[in-house]
């Protein structure tokens, strides 16, 4: 049964004939003495293989894109965030993805009372899921292919509301939300977040930052319904029914009968089917069923349901643990002490999904192992029966429910201060592995599990893993090549440098999201920073855990409003800030952030310079004498794998004419346009005077400045020069070692 469910996954995740063969090969020498065993696993990956092929196929869109009316149906729960809805619909047996802006607060209650099963009437505008547009990032629209979803829909009016002729599973649902809105009007905030996590699998309420902390800390399994989490709740009902007088068979018809509809009501997700579907085959066939054959069971059956399950990142931790936990449970077993157990368990699972972790989220905890082994007793024995005792205390026994809500708020808090204390202290950033290394990780993971059986060879084992994870540090340090980025952060500047076997990094500006003052309704519980959503996840995923210098052209927010993030995140060695008359107070705060954080801080002019190998570079501006914030942007030359870079921040014609002046012989291979591509930078003479072959444009698409100006692009066009946008291409990825190799961008 392992070895079917092995065999379906292969067959989804490649389709190639390489895969067929080596699957086949494989599985005949393994299992050719139980021919019956072994056609039954071919027929499974040849099943899997085709009925996934079959599913891409059919998955395709029947719109145009042009359509503007619509009468949709609501199939999804609603999430109201501040002033954002976001929800699935569907309309002529297609999902869409519909997203809308609030504009008055009653409308906002309003969208709060509609529910699942509504049918309404809108107008609005489709569009294409966007694709991602920096190295790293979340691809939105494979995600949302995933679901099947193709479309976004942008309603501008709603109209004509009704709900009737619901179904079943929408009348669940139904009853999922109502559960919700319950605890969140009648519980405090922090306990009611934490009680839908635990009771309905809802993460939404949870504050960012606590979340965020949890995931680090490899502590989010915690909030999410799982095995244990299963396991407890059906023990404690079954040992109910047995008090209660109930006999064992009747109590397992009625468990069967209750655990798919709590899956609905705890949201269905992949490791929530995962723990009903063994927990059912537990009941119906316990004596006869190994566990590894359940867990089996389950994936072929989730699978069967929907292939594209396979893609979704809970569903493979949740297998890759459970499978490592059973493969490895007479090693746990073997542990003198319960404590020694939960170490054993902890450090199992922790290693199962370190290549997971490490692709997704670029680093892990050291902590994570011994705070599994606090947190694990802790939510599964106190917060967790408290939150079920809570709920049905309010229900039932009202005025008793004030004691155990206080001593649930109390347990909650201290465990949310521990995490958040500690969700920065040893973290190890190792970036994103590629895929030679990711096999590396699977085979000396494997191996470091053999280990606990082989005594003999259990040093060597254990060796080629830490081998791995030093391999995966210091691979960086080896690579010869360099590469410049520029990456997209909208309407401002960040460009990040490396220098060839990583002697040096160094970013120019980090980008800022502008947040306005706005209504209290309309506040968002985590709103988009580039500094945080961007440039941060680019820096973790590289392996970077130090910047040498952090290069603030000047006081603009567009171009350092964000640098705070980036100091939260990893050390700066230097800050540089130009040489002005007067700082504003962005500047001064940034300066003293960098102090705090232990970074010297370099006033920098014309005529600096430094060299680390081959590459130089040389500040040509500010001066000092300048009269705009924007002409006293720091200007860089560099020399780098065989060209003449300028970056020159938002320096406008003025400032040009002033390095004309001041550098007669100026020659430039690659130019960073200055102020975003404004009209009032890039004049015919300086580009006459530097002679680029290729510009960078960092712009925002539609920004209401105009961005990069006609003009500008009808001169460089003039000279033949290769111009590339963040707005039209996304980032744009350089790379060098004796010369430049190669000039990528992210959207075609």
């Amino acid at each position: 049964m392992a070895m079917a469910a092995i065999l379906a996954v292969l067959s989804m995740l490649t389709k190639s004939t390489v895969c067929f063969v080596l699957s086949f090969v494989y599985s005949f020498f393994l299992l050719w003495r139980k021919r019956a065993l072994f056609f039954a696993c071919m027929c499974c990956y040849l099943f899997f293989s085709l009925w996934s092929k079959w599913v891409d196929a059919h998955n395709v869109t029947k719109l145009s894109g042009n359509e503007t009316t619509f009468f949709v149906r609501f199939i999804a729960p609603i999430y109201i965030d501040g002033d954002r809805v976001k929800t699935v619909v569907q309309w002529q047996n297609e999902r869409l993805q519909l997203i809308y802006r609030l504009r008055t607060e009653e409308e906002k209650r309003q969208w709060d009372e509609l529910q699942i099963g509504t049918t309404c009437s809108l107008q609005g505008m489709l569009e294409r899921p966007s694709l991602p547009t920096n190295p790293y990032a979340f691809n939105y629209r494979r995600y949302l292919f995933h679901q099947r979803i193709h479309w976004i829909v942008r309603p501008t009016s709603l109209e004509r509301c009704m709900r009737a002729n619901i179904t079943w599973m929408e009348r669940l649902q139904t009853i999922r939300q109502d559960g919700i809105r319950y605890i969140q009007h009648h519980f405090p905030n922090d306990v009611s977040a934490f009680m839908q996590a635990l009771i309905y699998g809802e993460r939404s309420d949870i504050e960012p930052t606590v979340l965020a902390s949890y995931q680090k800390l490899g502590l989010i399994h915690l909030l999410a319904i799982s095995g244990l989490h299963m396991t407890l709740l059906v023990g404690g009902c079954f040992y109910l029914f047995i008090r209660l007088g109930i006999t064992r068979e009747r109590a397992t018809m009625i468990l069967l009968g209750c655990i798919p509809l709590y899956v609905i009501l705890a949201g269905a997700a992949p490791s929530v089917m995962r723990a009903a579907i063994m927990t059912s085959c537990f009941f119906l066939a316990s004596s006869r069923l190994r566990t590894i054959d359940s867990l089996s069971i389950a994936c072929l059956v989730l699978l069967a349901k929907d292939p594209y399950t396979m893609f979704h990142l809970g569903f493979q931790l949740s297998f890759l643990v459970c499978f490592a936990l059973i493969i490895c449970s007479s090693f746990i077993q073997n542990q003198r002490s319960v404590i020694r157990q939960l170490f054993a368990t902890s450090f199992i699972a922790q290693m199962s999904t370190l290549p997971l972790l490490l692709y997704h989220f670029y680093e892990v905890s050291l902590l994570s192992i011994p705070l599994n082994v606090i947190f694990v007793p802790l939510y599964s024995f106190i917060i967790l029966p408290l939150s079920f005792v809570a709920l049905f205390v309010h229900i039932c026994i009202p005025f008793l429910s004030p004691l155990i809500i206080y001593g649930l708020a109390a347990v909650i808090a201290h465990s949310n201060e521990l995490v958040t204390s500690l969700s920065d202290t040893l973290m190890l950033t190792l970036g994103r592995p590629p895929a030679l290394l990711i096999v590396a990780y699977v085979l000396s993971i494997c191996l470091l599990f053999l280990s606990f059986e082989q005594q003999k060879r259990a040093h060597l084992f254990r060796f080629s893993f830490i081998f791995v994870i030093i391999i995966h540090f210091i691979s960086p340090f080896f690579r010869p090549s360099g590469e410049v980025v520029m990456l997209d952060v909208g309407q401002g500047d960040s460009i990040y440098i490396e220098l060839p076997y990583r002697k040096a990094i160094y970013i120019i500006d980090t980008g800022g999201t502008m947040s306005f003052a706005d209504e209290l309704w309309k506040k968002r519980k985590q709103s988009f920073r580039v500094g945080e959503d961007v440039l941060v996840p680019f820096l973790k995923a590289k392996g970077v855990r130090t910047i040498d210098a952090l290069i603030a052209t000047h006081g603009d927010f567009d171009h350092i409003g964000d640098a705070g993030d980036v100091f939260e995140a990893v050390r700066v060695r230097k800050l540089m800030v130009g040489m002005q008359q007067q700082r504003n107070d962005l500047e001064q705060t940034l300066i003293e952030q960098a102090s705090k954080k232990g970074a010297r801080v370099q006033i920098v002019k014309s005529g600096d310079r430094w060299a680390v190998g081959k590459a130089q570079f040389y500040i040509l501006s500010p001066f000092g004498n300048e009269e705009t914030t924007n002409d006293g942007s720091i200007v860089l030359y560099a020399w780098m794998g065989g060209a003449y870079w300028l970056f020159t921040g938002d320096l406008e014609e003025k400032g040009e004419q002033q390095i004309m002046r001041t550098y007669p012989s100026l020659p430039v291979d690659i130019l960073k346009v200055g102020h975003h591509g404004s009209k009032t930078s890039t004049s015919e003479p300086f580009l006459q005077h530097i002679r680029p072959k290729v510009a960078l444009i960092s712009a925002g698409r539609r920004n209401r400045y105009g961005h990069p100006h006609r003009e500008v692009i009808e001169r460089l066009r003039h000279d033949h020069v290769r111009i590339f946008r963040t707005d039209e291409h996304g980032a744009v990825v350089i790379r060098f070692h004796k010369r430049i190799s190669t000039i990528q961008t992210f959207l075609p």
